[in-house]
């Protein structure tokens, strides 16, 4: 049930009351970054799909792998001017070898920190970038001669090359295919689209997959409890359609006010289906006597007040904006008297005030 305000009926002896329905953009909240679901394959890859629900909605895959790489073992720093000048080498003619890892190529074919690299298998290194191209090329066994100068002596060390095992992670962000939009909404959803071949891969079978990006708060699919970040499944007990479809139902349905059950998920287990009735929620109707009444009622919030500026008695009834429930829950605030008394009413407790400094709760 949408918050309504029994004050509408005072308006039927208002003679004067004047009235008008607007429309606007409401308050839409989304939800927190969740894994869709992981995939373990045989050679140690592993997959995991993150939907990123927030803003305008992507898919991450983030891939972890083994691999093999060569690897000299080299930490490397860029000469400057005067580094080069105390260490008898031109500026910019080689590299400062600040380290080597145990049991490396280097440590193994006696490169020492302090040494400075001139050249690798016959390149000049002058850059550090340079180094892993260097070894890009390189094979296992391969041994390459390094141009060291260590104080005054210059020194071509040999280095067998090896093999370095390595896990590695990457990461690709996927866009949501999203969907023509009309001029009205009667669900309340901001729809996103996974592509097919990530479906496939993420849900292991050929399907479709439409994400709920955001919802507007006091909308039909926030009451029926829907929200930002659930992945539906099905609509109206079968599979869901594409993003593109499953929009054009809505608007074609819209305007008849029909209902449509939508069967979602978000997260492993946590499933739910709400019947969403399609209504133009999107306006706001406004009635008012000037310094007398105000009443102000839209799908997000009621308000009114009596006298002038709400000072003798005014009333706000909102929907609490909380995107970890399901929970249709609300706010009350009531004051009267210049703000003498004040009633406060959450999903939580009620508070009352008196003369701005008795308070009750409950």
């Amino acid at each position: 049930m949408k918050p309504r305000l029994t004050a509408l009926l005072l308006l039927v002896s208002l003679p004067f009351a004047a009235g008008c329905r607007t429309y606007y953009s409401q308050y839409h909240v989304g939800s927190d970054d969740y894994v869709l679901a992981t995939r373990d394959f045989e050679n140690g890859r592993k997959e995991t799909y993150k939907l990123e629900a927030r803003g305008t909605s992507s898919l991450r895959v983030m891939t972890e792998f083994d691999r093999e790489r060569p690897f000299l073992g080299l930490q490397l720093a860029e000469l400057d001017k005067g580094q080069a000048e105390r260490r008898g080498v031109k500026p910019y003619s080689g590299l400062l070898v600040t380290g080597v890892y145990p049991k490396s190529s280097a440590a193994e074919g006696g490169v020492l920190a302090g040494d400075v690299l001139l050249s690798l298998d016959g390149i000049e290194t002058v850059y550090q970038n340079q180094v892993p191209g260097v070894e890009a090329k390189l094979k296992e066994g391969q041994v390459v001669t390094a141009k060291l100068v260590r104080g005054q002596d210059h020194l071509d060390l040999p280095l067998p090359v090896k093999l370095l095992k390595e896990r590695v992670s990457d990461q690709e962000v996927i866009p949501l295919d999203v969907p023509t939009v009309s001029a009205r909404s009667y669900a309340g959803v901001t729809l996103r689209g996974i592509p097919a071949v990530w479906c496939e891969k993420i849900f292991q079978t050929k399907r479709e997959a439409v994400v709920v990006a955001s919802v507007e708060v006091g909308s039909p699919a926030w009451i029926a409890g829907l929200r930002g970040g659930d992945v539906i499944d099905t609509i109206d007990g079968a599979p869901v359609p594409t993003v593109q479809e499953l929009h054009n139902r809505i608007a074609d349905r819209g305007p008849e006010g029909d209902t449509m059950k939508f069967g979602v998920r978000r997260g492993p287990g946590q499933s739910h289906e709400g019947a969403v009735e399609l209504e133009d929620y999107s306006g706001e109707s406004k009635a008012w006597v000037p310094l007398v009444f105000w009443m102000e009622c839209g799908s997000y919030e009621d308000r009114w007040s009596f006298g002038p500026f709400g000072l003798l008695m005014s009333n706000r009834n909102h929907y609490v904006a909380d995107g970890s429930t399901r929970k249709t829950q609300t706010r009350n605030v009531f004051k009267a008297v210049l703000g003498l008394l004040r009633v406060e009413t959450t999903p939580d407790e009620t508070e009352v005030r008196l003369l701005w400094f008795i308070t009750f709760e409950t």
